[in-house]
């Protein structure tokens, strides 16, 4: 009897998660995504309730004298957009805190860097109201030479993420 009554919940939990999110191309089409695809640069991921994120390609930052860590062979930063499609304000610090950021199968560092070319680290604290857009830039350490990046966001613990995946 237990095993068949863990059986029903797993099936109703199945049934209630969220739905893939969309992925919008540069043309303006929107396109439901499986959970295995993945968006890439400068495409849009739109979860279940109307919040989207869209990662723009990455570009090459210099970083200052007392950035950190120090000594990275490289740094790359991105353009995080934010959209609120839902009807409840957001925190952006939802993707900017304990965020999963790898390179080359590495956990990829986020660069601090007040003073340079490669910004603040990407700890972003705004409130993002229903029906605007926020926008802020984070940077990482990378290799010396490209190789594959991923960051992931998760608006909420336990939905869907958005995985972002190419090259930098």
């Amino acid at each position: 009897m237990r095993l068949f009554l863990a059986g029903i919940a797993l099936v109703l939990l199945a049934a209630c998660s969220p739905q893939p999110g969309t992925v919008t191309a540069a043309s303006g089409k929107a396109t439901t995504t499986t959970k295995a695809e993945n968006p890439t640069w400068g495409k849009r991921f739109t979860w279940s309730d109307g919040l989207a994120i869209e990662v723009a390609a990455p570009a090459v930052c210099k970083p200052g004298e007392f950035a950190a860590p120090p000594n990275a062979a490289r740094a790359v930063k991105f353009k995080i957009t934010i959209v609120n499609g839902t009807d409840k304000p957001f925190e952006a610090a939802m993707f900017t805190f304990g965020s999963d950021a790898q390179f080359d199968g590495a956990k990829a560092e986020t660069m601090f860097d007040s003073g340079g070319g490669c910004g603040n680290g990407g700890l972003e604290s705004g409130t993002v109201m229903p029906g605007k857009t926020y926008t802020y830039e984070i940077a990482y350490a990378v290799g010396a030479k490209p190789g594959e990046m991923q960051l992931v966001f998760e608006p909420h613990l336990g939905q869907d993420k958005a995985v972002f995946a190419g090259q930098a």
